[in-house]
């Protein structure tokens, strides 16, 4: 049976969509910080929404974050000298970094092409913009990277997929190396989950939900790319087995999503 909810919901995005670009097309490409802005649809796809001040103002909030949890660390973000984010998307984050200092070296990895696609035709000299495969590997030698950030990442994949990625996340990392990743912890699970879910979720620590798919997903990514939960507990013993952590802040990422700061051993 087709499901109506789905196709008038589908019809009503696109009709959305449509008359975003049409808006824009007087407003022009370019941004406040002298960028080109990404197209109405890889904004919706990465952001949740196509307008242009949210993704714009969001970036910035999540550059800004990642800054002060790195100084609680006693790190500044320009003091890393090959930084990877690792699902990019087409640029939210990164966009913020183009005043980095001359030595810093930036890259970007996602697993959705258009996006990738869009960056390496409008930011290209901003960062090297490479496509990666939902399941791990990366195409970055062994120890590549002294600072690695994942915003709205693990918040997305199932437990079998966090473990693989958090093994190559590793592997990526040089001894040493920071890594900021974000997690939906108690804030988001509290008025997202039901009351059953949330004691299914205190209980086992990772719950994750799944939600529509197929061609009735507007966000253009995998059907396996849904919604997580984790508990405080679970990262301390789960994620231990791969990095030291280091923190885990309380909605620490935009006021919403938790961040967890690890470290790989230089041993």
């Amino acid at each position: 049976m087709i499901p109506i909810k789905g196709i008038l919901a589908y019809a009503k995005h696109d009709l959305q969509l449509v008359v975003q670009q049409y808006r824009e097309r007087s407003q022009g490409n370019l941004a406040a910080d002298g960028l080109p802005l990404p197209p109405p649809r890889l904004r919706d796809r990465v952001h949740g929404a196509m307008d242009r001040a949210s993704f714009l103002s969001v970036g910035a909030t999540c550059a800004r974050d990642l800054a002060a949890l790195l100084r609680q660390q006693g790190r500044e973000l320009t003091s890393f000298e090959r930084v990877l984010d690792f699902g990019c998307g087409c640029g939210r984050t990164l966009r913020c970094f183009k005043e980095r200092p001359a030595g810093q070296q930036l890259f970007g990895t996602d697993i959705d092409p258009q996006s990738i696609g869009w960056c390496r035709e409008h930011l290209r000299g901003l960062a090297d913009w490479r496509v990666n495969d939902v399941e791990p590997p990366l195409v970055y030698p062994d120890a590549s990277f002294d600072l690695i950030y994942a915003i709205s990442v693990f918040t997305h994949i199932d437990e079998a997929a966090q473990f693989a990625w958090l093994a190559e996340l590793r592997r990526v990392a040089k001894p040493g190396a920071l890594l900021l990743l974000t997690v939906h912890g108690d804030h988001v699970a509290g008025r997202s989950l039901s009351s059953d879910e949330q004691a299914r979720l205190a209980e086992k620590g990772f719950s994750f939900v799944v939600g529509a798919t197929g061609r009735w997903k507007h966000d253009g990514l995998p059907d396996s790319y849904q919604t997580s939960f984790h508990t405080k507990d679970y990262v301390a013993r789960e994620w231990a087995r791969y990095f030291q952590v280091l923190a885990h802040v309380d909605r620490g990422m935009g006021d919403n999503q938790d961040a967890v700061v690890l470290a790989k051993p230089l041993a």
